[in-house]
């Protein structure tokens, strides 16, 4: 095991632990409410995400011995994106409506979203499609633009959720992911403005969206109404202040921040911990990018590079975009902080995004040994 992939599960393991201590200190208020017996114990939710993270280390277990090379096989490629888009099609079917969207399966009893498997399976399409079309990484026609549309019509079904956080993401994904395989910056660059000019119109042309974009630019004015999940937020951050509040003890937990254990998580984080701990937390996801991206460097090939690359900037997006959201820089938008937030759908996915990062990582060691008893053979 390289020094890589041991850091990675480090720093996993350590945002694991504050996801479970903040969904405990965000959702007991909740349950306590609900049931006080209870919540003299664990929550409900805590229970619940315990379940999550017990199949997330299955999912990452199985995806760390899994060699990833045989996702070049079209046997194993192909039928994963069929599940893909089909499940995408069947939650606009047969999907549960939440807060106007329609991004649900209820299968046994368990809602899941398969917009999370969808982004998993569109980082390994893009890394086997990009790594097997390196000869024409320079050519808009044969080598960009394919990517671009796989992306883009995983994008729609999406959109047709009424989901616009997860399209942005992934499209964000398909450019760096391009810029990793070597393709030129002119072809990426003409596709960023369209491409805002697209979701400018999207927020301008729906009601709800338009109210958001109006918020977000004045969230004092709509205090009362579309503004006033944001200032809330804002207002955790600000009794945080540098030191926080002491674990367990925010204020806007208590029913004032709407999603305070899915969504709006890291505002409480900052209120119980402050600026200091808001910057710990940033930290961890820029280590774990930065590890990535290491792993990537060293990786055999380029599939393996493109994998581990495409896996940090993946939680990395994630994570800065829902960072953004809670202090004020980005519109509000339901998106997930990758292994802190409540949830199990996007906590599996990003542990198996893991588990592909260490299989390259291992493969990776491997090759080191391989050449370094090559070397001492010689």
């Amino acid at each position: 095991m390289t020094r890589e992939t041991m850091a990675a599960m480090n720093l996993v393991l350590a945002l694991l632990l504050i996801g479970l201590l903040m969904v405990y200190s965000a959702s007991t208020v909740q349950t306590y409410a609900a049931d006080e017996a209870a919540a003299t114990y664990l929550s409900a939710q805590v229970k619940r995400q315990l379940l999550w993270v017990g199949i997330g280390i299955g999912a990452l277990l199985a995806a760390a011995n899994f060699d990833y090379h045989l996702f070049r096989k079209r046997l194993i490629l192909y039928p994963l994106a069929g599940a893909s888009i089909l499940l995408l099609v069947l939650v606009l079917i047969f999907g549960e409506e939440r807060r106007g969207g329609m991004r649900w399966l209820a299968v046994w009893g368990f809602s899941f979203q398969p917009s999370e498997f969808a982004k998993l399976v569109t980082l390994v399409f893009l890394a086997v499609k990009l790594a097997e079309n390196q000869e024409h990484r320079s050519s808009f026609l044969r080598g960009f633009a394919p990517p671009l549309l796989l992306a883009g019509a995983v994008s729609l079904l999406i959109l047709l959720e009424q989901d616009l956080g997860g399209p942005i993401v992934l499209g964000s994904l398909a450019l760096i992911m391009v810029l990793m395989a070597g393709g030129r910056w002119l072809h990426v660059l003409s596709t960023v403005i369209p491409g805002v000019v697209v979701v400018a119109l999207l927020c301008m042309t729906t009601p709800y969206r338009f109210a958001r974009l109006k918020s977000f630019l004045d969230p004092w004015e709509y205090r009362e109404t579309s503004g006033f999940q944001l200032l809330q937020s804002l207002a955790a951050f600000a009794h945080g202040s540098v030191w926080g509040q002491g674990p367990g003890a925010s204020e806007q937990k208590l029913f004032y921040l709407p999603d305070a254990h899915s969504d709006f998580i890291f505002a409480v984080w900052g209120e119980e911990m402050g600026l200091v701990g808001s910057v710990l937390l940033v930290l961890l996801f820029v280590g774990l990018l930065l590890v990535a991206f290491r792993i990537a460097i060293c990786a055999p090939d380029m599939l393996g590079a493109l994998l581990a690359g495409g896996v940090g900037a993946l939680i990395a997006l994630q994570a800065a975009f829902n960072m953004a959201v809670t202090t004020g820089l980005a519109p509000t938008k339901g998106l997930a902080l990758p292994f802190i937030s409540a949830g199990g759908s996007a906590l599996i996915t990003n542990l198996a995004l893991v588990g592909i990062l260490l299989n390259v990582g291992f493969h990776a060691n491997e090759d080191r040994e391989e050449q370094g008893a090559l070397r001492a053979a010689s």
